[in-house]
């Protein structure tokens, strides 16, 4: 089937209506939740992108970066304190350099995502143990952006803090957070608990994992909307596959509307790295590509 951009449904959603009154109201809450879809979209790929950053660093011991980083060779890490003997934990800065008016405007990782700016980790104790907190911060002035396509980045704001709940499952909490681009602001928060799947040894690259949770935020209109996440969401952490998720499900509902909407991140059931997803809205499907 042909592939729609969330933009290009609205325009097709909106020359379909037929009847003046009762089509313009359909139209402005399908245009609502459409909008609070992208902007969800946006802020879920790119802080489960700043997740990626954390965990492939502090599970390479936070220090020696051996294995599968997918930190590139451009990027500098600055440790306030680099060691976890003092009992106060480790912390650091890495700069991925600044936001390039060319493109691409940002370093190419080895995840296939582009990054620019700064990001800052605080790291309790060893990533392994039992209770481990990460907390990752950003804020105005570190300027970090992050993006699918070197092209459209899309700045940051915000905390995050990894706790980790077992050996293989992690939970995160995502607060006063912000995404910024060429679209407007989305503010964004959400809990959720990340399970690996598969473990491709040191660093991020080649793992499998899935999340679990909800969350909700303020689009760039300023409506406020909730997500739950029916069916886990499955990301491979490999070039071409870590922009987006390969499979699962959620629902998002605008709460000034009421109206839902239903994302399927695997539309062909095929779990193909392609950006392809569906939305279904008013019992209508729509397939469009994943920013």
């Amino acid at each position: 089937m042909k592939k729609l951009n969330l933009s290009v449904a609205f325009m097709f959603l909106a020359v379909a209506s037929v009847s003046l009154t009762s089509c313009r109201k359909d139209k402005n809450e399908t245009a609502e939740t459409i909008v609070s879809a992208e902007d969800n979209a946006t802020a879920e790929n790119e802080f489960t992108s700043l997740f990626d950053v954390a965990d492939d660093f502090s599970s390479n011991d936070a220090r020696t970066r051996a294995g599968n980083t997918i930190l590139p060779s451009g990027a500098v890490v600055t440790f306030q304190d680099s060691s976890f003997m003092d009992g106060d934990g480790v912390e650091c800065t890495i700069d991925f350099g600044p936001l390039k008016t060319s493109v691409p405007k940002g370093t190419l990782c080895q995840d296939g995502r582009f990054r620019a700016g700064k990001i800052h980790l605080s790291i309790t104790k060893r990533y392994f143990m039992d209770s481990a907190q990460v907390t990752i911060t950003a804020d105005e002035n570190d300027n970090f952006f992050g993006g699918s396509d070197g092209v459209n980045m899309t700045k940051l704001t915000g905390s995050i803090v990894l706790t980790r709940m077992s050996e293989t499952s992690i939970k995160i909490d995502v607060s006063n957070a912000r995404a910024i681009n060429d679209k407007g602001t989305v503010s964004w928060q959400s809990t959720r608990t990340i399970t690996k799947l598969l473990d491709n040894g040191p660093g991020i690259l080649g793992d499998q994992f899935q999340v679990t949770g909800s969350a909700s935020g303020i689009n760039r209109n300023n409506e406020n909307f909730t997500v739950n996440i029916d069916e886990p969401l499955l990301k491979k952490v490999e070039m071409g596959c870590a922009r987006t998720f390969v499979k699962g499900k959620i629902t998002l509902t605008n709460t000034s509307s009421g109206k839902t909407l239903k994302i399927d991140y695997d539309p062909f059931n095929n779990q193909a790295c392609d950006l392809s997803a569906k939305v279904t809205i008013n019992n209508k499907e729509y397939f469009f590509t994943v920013r």
